[in-house]
């Protein structure tokens, strides 16, 4: 007699049923390990994910805040540009205004009086001078203009 005879149907029917079992066990723990995997990556991901969202709104207020500056610093800028520019035409008035004096007492035969506000004037020395005598001399203010040209 064989083993095969000697077992009944029923019992290696079963036998094999069993074989079939084990092996879809088996195949259920790996499946299951490979979608215990994926369900960790899942949250790593969905970490990363929020990470983002986070990183995201702060780059957000961060271009706000640089936006607030720029316009602070651009009206900042603008008022400070506006005055030196009517600071430049006063000044450009300003010499034009000396150019034409300037050209006045160039052109004048003699120096213009100087008359003093009260009382004569005190030297150095604590000797009072003439003021009268001032028109022979030459003036310093013509004489400071035409080195400046």
């Amino acid at each position: 007699m064989t083993v095969f005879q000697a077992v009944p149907f029923g019992v290696l029917l079963e036998g094999i049923v069993c074989l079939f079992l084990i092996a879809t066990i088996a195949y259920c723990a790996m499946l299951d390990r490979r979608l215990r995997a994926m369900r960790s990556g899942q949250d790593g991901l969905r970490d990363l994910i929020r990470d983002l969202n986070t990183a995201t709104a702060q780059a957000a207020a961060a271009i706000d805040n640089l936006k607030t500056a720029s316009a602070a610093t651009g009206e900042d800028l603008g008022a400070r540009v506006r005055r030196a520019r009517g600071l430049a035409d006063e000044l450009a008035l300003m010499l034009e205004a000396g150019d034409r004096i300037a050209d006045r007492l160039e052109r004048s035969d003699k120096p213009p009086l100087v008359r003093p506000a009260a009382g004569p004037r005190q030297t150095q020395a604590g000797v009072s001078r003439d003021t009268n005598n001032s028109s022979r001399a030459t003036h310093p203010l013509l004489d400071a203009l035409k080195r400046a040209r």
